[in-house]
């Protein structure tokens, strides 16, 4: 069995992969979204209380 320290160091490094892997995320979504405003007109004022 894997030691409390041993278990801690891995889930911190689990971690640190679920926050890259979480901002890729938003940057390809993102990547996706600006084309799509562009195209269809919306402005960040447009946008703004509907993606909060």
């Amino acid at each position: 069995m894997k030691s409390y320290d041993e278990l801690k160091a891995e889930m911190e490094a689990i971690q640190q992969q679920m926050d890259k892997a979480k901002k890729n995320v938003r940057a390809d979504a993102l990547k996706e979204f600006k084309p799509l405003c562009k195209e269809f007109g919306f402005t960040a004022g447009m946008l703004k209380g509907s993606l909060a």
